[in-house]
């Protein structure tokens, strides 16, 4: 007989974990603030958070004694007849998942074996490597140029030598700088029968004639994740959606977690659904905001705002005002939590999310505070 814990999987053992950020209080009680003192835009979440009319949704369910008794529809087929609603598909071409980020995690793990490929281009979003990690699947990265833009033939050249064992990871709009995936890579992709995981996550600040779901029908290899966190303000509940070619979406039906979209979860997200044009309406005002800040960041001396089309702006931070971590700590002394990153690409900037239209002047002032 052993004392020694079981252990894990040796490749698992060795990782580092994925780097989420830290809850608003903790970050407030190292501060020394209150949170509600505080500028939480370091995650991207909707600044004005739930609708009312989901809080009341909620409200209304959770009144129902038998709420929360019993499964929630492992077929989900209530969310997915609104989700087609919402995105004009049929709902044989929808699956929901807690988040994107499990939907990420359970396409690649159907897709591909361990020794398969993920082909993505940093800087990007950190969930990528962590999944490949955990999964034991190569990272072939293709790494941006200094000034973000997508290396275009190194990218065609990557996803046809990877082999059929590959898919290929791209977000638009890119997390972190903002900008969108051109239509032509996207289809240069496709044409040369790559399979292509396009995460949409910020697409509503986009646009959604941005969207890149018009291609689904014609390219059955294409496969579009999106979410509710960032538009619909629940994060907290854990609720995205892919779109993708139905028979695919029969195999992952198959072997998703029988229940794994909560019954909170859905019943916010139908009644997002059902108030999306009310939703919009913030979306357009976090729009408006956003240009707003990126023209006041503009004057500040020291900082170089990148254009962004999500609901977020990447910031260079000129040498002389300090490494992006240096002026990250300096503002989140004064209450302002923003993100910083380990990539090499990115250790002179900043990412900020976009704040509600009547924190602007606070985040700007403050800002200037600590240059």
């Amino acid at each position: 007989m052993t004392s020694d814990p079981p252990r894990v999987r040796r490749h698992l053992a060795r990782l580092s974990g994925y780097a989420p950020v830290v809850p608003l209080a903790e970050r407030a009680r190292i501060a020394g603030l209150e949170p509600e003192d505080c500028l939480k835009l370091d995650a991207n979440e909707n600044p004005y958070g739930m609708h009312p009319r989901v809080r009341e949704a909620l409200a209304q369910a959770l009144s129902d004694p038998g709420f929360g008794s019993i499964y929630p529809d492992p077929n989900q087929a209530s969310l997915r007849q609104a989700l087609s609603r919402y995105t004009g598909l049929d709902p044989s071409m929808i699956l929901a998942g807690a988040g994107a980020d499990e939907l990420l995690d359970l396409a690649l793990r159907a897709l591909l074996p361990p020794g398969g490929a993920v082909v993505t281009c940093s800087p990007g979003f950190g969930m990528y490597p962590f999944l490949a990690d955990i999964n034991e699947l190569r990272l072939i990265d293709v790494p941006r140029d200094e000034r973000f833009m997508l290396r275009d033939d190194m990218l065609l050249r990557a996803a046809e030598t990877s082999g059929r064992d590959a898919v290929v990871v791209l977000t638009s709009p890119n997390n972190p700088s903002g900008d969108m995936i051109p239509r032509e890579l996207l289809l240069a992709l496709l044409n040369r029968g790559a399979t292509v995981m396009l995460d949409e996550a910020y697409i509503e600040f986009a646009g959604m004639d941005a969207s890149a779901k018009d291609l689904l029908t014609e390219f059955p290899r294409l496969i579009v994740m999106r979410t509710f966190s960032k538009w619909a303000g629940i994060a907290g509940l854990r609720l995205g959606y892919a779109l993708a070619n139905p028979n695919l979406v029969t195999d992952l039906i198959k072997v998703k977690q029988p229940y794994n979209v909560n019954q909170a979860a859905e019943i916010a997200g139908i009644a997002a659904i059902d108030n999306a044009a009310e939703i919009g309406a913030q979306i357009d005002t976090i729009r408006d905001t956003r240009d707003q800040l990126f023209e006041a960041l503009r004057n500040v001396e020291g900082l170089t705002p990148l254009p962004s089309r999500a609901n977020f702006i990447l910031i260079r931070v000129d040498p002389n005002v300090g490494t992006g971590r240096e002026l990250h700590d300096r503002l989140a002394a004064v209450g302002v939590f923003t993100r910083t990153y380990s990539d090499p690409l990115l250790t002179s900037y900043l990412r900020i999310s976009v704040p509600r239209a009547d924190q602007l002047d606070t985040l700007i002032q403050r800002i200037g505070a600590v240059l």
